[in-house]
């Protein structure tokens, strides 16, 4: 029988193990009450801002004409109009020769409040930024029967092709604006706005800008071949319907604090679909009915090189070849990087190489850090509009932190974590930390300024099999956790009873599978199996806690017993279910306390080895001779 504890030993246990679990349940209290004043309180209240309505169009009004003096120009883009309309546009040409403009900045320069600019086809070369400075009631509209057939141009010379700013009731329609350094088209202040059929092309940093502007409809809009974002909605209540965003770093980047809804466009061939950034304080984020795919474009390659240093002019433009202005993830149809109180219901999406859906936050305690109050409800996902499958690498990536983002996915397939919080529960999830290890690639690869470079490890950026940061950690990890078993199971050994034969080997087989199983489920991205792999490494630490407390090292078994524990209650909350009190993931707790069983462990494998105790003495009771006995006569 090994020898008894001695009785402070006992308590030193004892009070380790309820100081530790005390801690546990005292951090998830404390850490929601903190976490709550995270939370959004449902949908902020609305704010009143701008005259109500983007402005209908009209056909009536003080008209004026804008042609090119270029027959053959005008020749080339309206022969293909439909053939009403290119008759009734020929007779107007020569009433344009004869009393109309030339450019466009004239006309919008003569025009009063309440009148209607008709561009007749052609292509119109300007050298700077044509102006709509604090107009009223202008009407801007082509006379093709797409945007193509009246081309603005600034043919690189000019940062931007068409602003307005501090202008109202303003009505764009019919053409495109492109080669821009900056912008195509800018409303800035902008007062009710309405832009109809607008395209915009090569852009050097945004295709269609809207910023600081309230009420302003997109509809019917194309954007394509922008280096930063084909549509761009910044601190503007807006919506975009209908549009379509194609070959550009970003296609949708709405941000800001108002009111911004997304509704059936078409986002595809870009390297991130919609990215969503900001609080949106006075108003939700809305993106419904939307089709995104094949957002998996990667030209952070062109960075440095020839193609980006010599200039938007000289970039060979067919060859859709972009120099990127942020780095954001490629792959992914919608990014949620800190939007809060958002609302992403019935979009389709399918073929997207990471991720579908993505959601990461800041980690902190303040509220409006994002991404919160988020909602994502009956997307469709792998699924094209012809019915064929066609999958993305994963449903939903989610980094875990922010408060109250809720999911009703009934079509989800792989995600990462496994299980995601539902919607309509009593108490939502709440963390001002997530996972760790999807922490630390957000933290490494989130979105940044793409002058700085591209960051290392990152397959989001074009970093593959070993070289991606969360697969290199894992190995670390796992490595790290094969040796530190072995120090605990060493210092077992060298204890003054050691285990039996036999008493490690399922511990060692649990431990060692869930090291072999998370280094292949980081490998994979199979948050499914990480959850598992997680699971078989606390089992084995159990096991191998209660062996090491019944050979005598009672702080260091209850010690690995309290860690497996933890790393059992991690698991769960991966695969089985999202525990809402916990302010952080249960991976950071166990992971705050490996240094210092690492210490305990090594201290006791290594060490000197401890002397056995000196038995108790015995007290022997003197034997007393007999007077006589019977050899005494």
């Amino acid at each position: 029988m090994p020898p008894a504890p001695h009785a402070e030993r006992r308590l030193a246990a004892a009070a380790f193990a309820a100081v530790a679990f005390l801690a546990l349940g005292a951090a998830a209290f404390i850490g929601g009450i903190v976490a709550d004043s995270r939370a959004p309180s449902g949908l902020f209240d609305l704010v009143q801002w701008g005259p109500g309505a983007p402005p209908e169009y009209r056909d009536s009004g003080p008209t004026l004409l804008v042609c090119t003096g270029d027959a053959e120009n005008f020749t080339a883009h309206n022969e293909g109009v439909n053939y009403n309309q290119r008759i009734e546009n020929e007779r107007t040409y020569e009433d344009c020769l004869a009393g109309g403009h030339r450019d466009l900045a004239s006309a919008i320069a003569a025009a009063e409040p309440g009148a209607r600019i008709l561009i007749l086809p052609g292509r119109y070369a300007t050298d700077e930024p044509i102006l709509i400075d604090g107009g009223a009631d202008l009407q801007i509209e082509g006379l093709g029967d797409t945007p193509e057939d009246v081309l603005l141009t600034a043919r690189f010379a000019a940062d931007t092709v068409l602003e307005a700013r501090d202008a109202s009731m303003l009505y764009l329609k019919g053409f495109t604006v492109g080669q821009a350094r900056e912008n195509g088209l800018l409303l800035s202040g902008v007062e009710g706005a309405a832009v109809e059929s607008v395209a915009a092309v090569q852009s050097g940093a945004y295709g269609l800008r809207v910023a600081d502007s309230p009420t302003v409809s997109l509809t019917g809009c194309r954007a394509e071949a922008a280096d930063t974002a084909g549509i761009a909605i910044e601190d503007s209540t807006a919506t975009v319907d209908a549009c379509e965003a194609t070959g550009n770093l970003v296609g949708i980047h709405a941000s800001g604090d108002h009111d911004i809804t997304l509704t059936a466009n078409r986002v595809h061939g870009n390297t991130t679909g919609i990215v969503v950034t900001g609080a949106f304080e006075k108003g939700p984020l809305s993106a419904e009915a939307n089709r995104l795919y094949d957002n998996n474009t990667d030209h952070y390659a062109n960075l440095g090189t020839a193609a980006c240093t010599d200039g938007p002019a000289a970039r060979a433009w067919d060859e859709a070849i972009l120099c990127p202005g942020l780095t954001v993830p490629s792959g992914v149809g919608i990014l949620v990087a800190g939007g809060v109180n958002g609302t992403y219901e019935a979009n389709r999406i399918w073929n997207q190489q990471t991720a579908a859906i993505a959601i990461w936050g800041t980690p902190g305690l303040q509220d409006g850090l994002g991404s919160d109050g988020n909602r994502f409800a009956d997307d469709t996902f792998g699924l094209r509009d012809d019915g064929q499958r066609q999958r993305n690498r994963l449903d939903l990536w989610w980094d875990g932190i922010g408060a109250d983002n809720c999911f009703e996915e009934p079509n989800l397939g792989r995600t990462s974590p496994a299980v995601l919080p539902g919607c309509g529960v009593v108490d939502q999830t709440s963390r001002v930390y997530g996972d760790p290890l999807r922490a630390l690639k957000h933290w490494q690869c989130g979105i940044g300024d793409a002058s700085a470079g591209v960051p290392e490890g990152c397959d989001w950026f074009g970093a593959r099999f070993t070289d991606r940061i969360e697969f290199r950690a894992a190995v670390v990890f796992a490595a790290s956790l094969l040796f530190l078993t072995g120090a605990g199971w060493l210092a077992a050994a060298r204890a003054a009873e050691p285990p039996r034969a036999g008493r490690m080997t399922f511990s060692a087989m649990a431990t060692g599978a869930g090291g072999l199983l998370l280094v292949l489920a980081v490998w994979s991205g199979r948050a499914d199996y990480e959850a598992l792999a997680i699971g078989l490494w606390g089992l084995g630490w159990l096991l191998a806690g209660r062996s090491w407390f019944h050979c005598g090292m009672r702080v260091l078994g209850s010690f690995t017993g309290l860690i497996g524990a933890l790393a059992v209650l991690d698991a769960v909350d991966r695969a089985v279910w999202t525990i809402a009190p916990l302010p952080l993931s249960p991976a950071w707790f166990w992971l705050a306390l490996l240094p210092l069983w690492t210490l305990l462990a090594l201290s006791l494998a290594f060490g000197p080895r401890r002397g056995e105790e000196d038995p108790p003495p015995v007290e022997r009771t003197p034997v007393t001779a007999p007077s006589h006995d019977r050899f005494d006569w």
